[in-house]
């Protein structure tokens, strides 16, 4: 009876074995869902004021934002990089533009089929032109107090601003690299260049220092979002401010908006650089 309760007890293991096995080939396959197909991020915009439209360069498109149609280090940059590597263009930038009008009227130009976007944006939000004009027709005083009115602005109020500004960049357009450049110092420093109307050591040196503060302020910001690259504009423009032997920024123009803006080489300068940083 052993022998018989053994032999069995096999048949019954075997037989169950079977089940598991027939059971197993009864189910289907399981199901592989493919990944998505990777998006290919090759457009371009620009977003910003009048240093990303080109003002100062000549050749404007139209008479509100004055953008060059062939000397804005946006379109320079197209030119080197070539139409073959990318996809639509699109140039939003806007002279007057602050960081608002970038966020409200300019952003809806980015998906998530954009490669690449330059920004340049802060200089109207914290009251650079009024400083300027003070540095131009005022006093040293009210040269001095305008630009420090200026600079307390940018370390109040302008992070928080830009910081919210590239969060909603990156949402719009994720696969994007962002090359936030920055502005020059505007003229020549203190004991260089030539003479330049009212333009005194004591103003140069003042305007000089805001620009630093503006320059330190985003790139700092800048620096806190990856996939974003800081341009500095000052080390594009060394030795050729306004009020320098050979300048790529306008000193008084003869259009008054010029002032103080890049010329042809300032826009060229601008773009050689950015094309070399981008590849």
């Amino acid at each position: 009876m052993k022998r018989e309760e053994t032999v069995l007890r096999l048949g019954w293991i075997a037989a169950g074995a079977a089940l598991v096995v027939l059971s197993g080939c009864s189910e289907a396959a399981p199901v592989v869902e493919s990944a998505p197909a990777a998006v290919d991020a090759r457009d371009y915009v620009a977003l910003g004021d009048s240093y990303a439209a080109g003002l100062g360069g000549g050749n404007y498109a139209d008479t509100s934002c004055l953008q060059s149609t062939d000397k804005s280090y946006p379109q320079l940059w197209i030119d080197a990089k070539g139409t073959d590597a990318l996809g639509e263009t699109v140039n939003k930038a806007c002279s007057g533009a602050v960081i608002s009008t970038v966020t409200s009227q300019q952003l809806t130009a980015l998906t998530d089929r954009t490669g690449w976007v330059t920004l340049t944006v802060g200089g109207n939000d914290v009251g650079f032109v009024a400083g300027l004009q003070q540095c131009v027709l005022g006093s040293d005083q009210t040269c001095a107090q305008s630009v420090k009115n200026a600079s307390g602005t940018m370390e109040s109020n302008l992070p928080g601003a830009l910081d919210k500004l590239y969060t909603q960049v990156r949402a719009k357009a994720p696969n994007a690299k962002v090359y936030v450049v920055g502005y020059p110092h505007l003229v020549a420093d203190p004991g260089a260049g030539v003479a330049c109307d009212s333009l005194n050591d004591a103003r140069r040196k003042a305007l000089n220092a805001a620009s630093d503060t503006l320059s330190e302020v985003i790139s700092t910001v800048v620096a806190k979002h990856p996939g974003f690259t800081y341009v500095d504009a000052r080390v594009i423009f060394a030795g050729h401010e306004a009020c320098t032997k050979d300048p790529w920024i306008h000193a008084i123009a003869d259009d008054m908006s010029e002032s103080f803006h890049p010329n042809a080489d300032g826009y060229a300068a601008y773009a050689k650089v950015l094309h070399g940083v981008t590849g």
